[in-house]
């Protein structure tokens, strides 16, 4: 994408919410979904063969794409864009900028979304775990918990990618409350109520509290595996309040 397209792009997106154009922001946010697929597919082919979004059944979520959020968001994306014209970035800075996509989209409205790995670009479930330096069976229960993992009839199933972001607490974060997310959209309340109740268990165990506050009286000086569960704890205790409400009625 040229500079000058950049900039036209810029100004038409200012003046669609100076507007309040919903029409408009809508057509300029299509817009740079569009451009980011297409890109990513091209600057990234030795990693993706593809990524499937499914635009026919996409149906903005009005009060964030007309939120200065959205705003903010798809003025940042034109400035990621110039920058996938000209750098090719490695495994981490692609799978940071795999997880940004993936969260704006379900932010904008989308359900459907599919990245499809070339092979070289997998690993399999051992050599990933070795270089998490952790075991199967743990590497198995970041998989419940997010972790990126390809079902198909190959042995290779994890993405380069997911090794440095897994590492990265704030990214770590992102993946499992994304995943959690999804989850929420294909399972009954009452099924994840269960599934929350379980894994709070887990946390309550290990930590020998009742409660995260209980556990991590300040979250300051934690090292990040600590940090990463106690966000992660944090969330399902405002998860469990949430269903909690929506199954037992208010």
């Amino acid at each position: 994408m040229s500079l000058a397209v950049i900039e036209e792009t810029k100004k038409e997106i200012e003046q669609a919410y100076m507007e309040h154009n919903k029409p408009k922001i809508e057509k300029e946010t299509n817009y740079i979904l569009s451009q980011l697929v297409m890109l990513m597919m091209g600057v990234f082919s030795d990693r993706l063969k593809s990524i499937y979004v499914n635009t026919q059944n996409l149906h903005f979520n009005e009060m964030y794409i007309t939120s200065k959020k959205n705003q903010t968001a798809l003025l940042k994306w034109l400035e990621r864009l110039v920058s996938l014209d000209h750098t090719l970035t490695d495994d981490y800075e692609f799978g940071k900028l795999k997880v940004d996509f993936e969260q704006w989209y379900y932010q904008i409205g989308g359900r459907e979304i599919t990245f499809d790995y070339h092979q070289s670009y997998l690993l399999k479930p051992s050599e990933a775990a070795k270089q998490l330096e952790v075991s199967t069976v743990t590497l198995n229960k970041y998989v419940k918990q997010g972790f990126e993992y390809i079902n198909n009839k190959s042995h290779y199933r994890i993405p380069k990618h997911m090794i440095p972001l897994w590492h990265d607490t704030a990214y770590s974060i992102k993946v499992q409350m994304m995943y959690q997310q999804k989850k929420l959209w294909n399972q009954e309340p009452e099924e994840r109520l269960k599934e929350v109740v379980e894994e709070l268990l887990e946390f309550q165990v290990k930590y020998k509290a009742d409660t995260v506050k209980e556990a991590f009286p300040t979250v300051d000086g934690n090292k990040d595996g600590a940090l990463v569960d106690y966000y992660e704890w944090e969330s399902l205790e405002d998860e469990l309040h949430h269903l909690k409400e929506i199954v037992y009625g208010g």
